[in-house]
């Protein structure tokens, strides 16, 4: 089976110096980087264990028809890699703020943990986390696009609202009203992008764990 790393074009956008760094951690291990999930076609095979961490190149890669490869959480992955050289943040303190979109994938919570605790970062959790998650930022919030259909057809008890940018804004900074702590770590592209758009300060779990938090 080979790895290969599947490096989510929006966060590469978002934290080009993280994007980065991950690649050339992981070229090091001898795993390659694809191009983008929508249309890399070299490594769709059977032998293909497809490292991701963004929730969107997961559900294209297992819902596209042709599917052959095995998908595998890239934190999951780096929790159980015996070489990683997780930095130190000292006990900084955060809340988790975890993606509804994994809600079946409880090992990506436990990875999640895992890291922030080996990182020294203190976690603060809320009651509407892991399996209870109702957040993804604006995903529900934006007009439908054909790509995101299928994905929110599996979650139909949380319907897509077509609302202006003022509701969303409002929506958002409810959602950050929540947050004990105002840091706010996530590990969703999305995520990250909803507790910005409510004022709040959110930061992405990749960034942590490459030693690029911006102060």
């Amino acid at each position: 089976m080979q790895n290969v790393f599947f490096p989510s074009c929006n966060f590469t956008k978002a934290s080009p110096e993280a994007a980065k760094k991950i690649r050339a951690y992981l070229a090091a291990q001898g795993i390659p980087a694809a191009g983008c999930c929508r249309v890399e076609k070299k490594y769709n095979s059977p032998e293909t264990n497809a490292l991701y961490f963004c929730q969107a190149c997961r559900e294209f890669l297992e819902g596209r028809p042709e599917n052959q490869v095995t998908c595998e959480n890239l934190f999951v992955y780096l929790d159980g890699d015996p070489n990683f050289p997780w930095p130190d943040y000292g006990g900084l303190t955060v809340t988790v703020q975890d993606c509804w979109r994994d809600r079946k994938h409880p090992e990506i919570f436990q990875a999640v943990r895992s890291a922030l605790k080996k990182m020294r970062v203190q976690v603060t959790e809320m009651e509407e986390n892991r399996e209870h998650s109702v957040f993804c930022g604006n995903l529900h919030f934006e007009p439908q696009r054909a790509e995101n259909q299928a994905l929110l057809q599996e979650y139909a008890e949380l319907p897509l609202f077509q609302l202006p940018e003022e509701i969303q804004k409002k929506l958002m900074r409810e959602q950050v009203e929540k947050y004990p702590c105002p840091l706010v770590l996530c590990y969703c592209n999305r995520c990250v992008q909803g507790v910005a758009m409510g004022g709040g300060r959110s930061i992405h779990l990749l960034e942590l764990c490459m030693n690029t938090l911006q102060s």
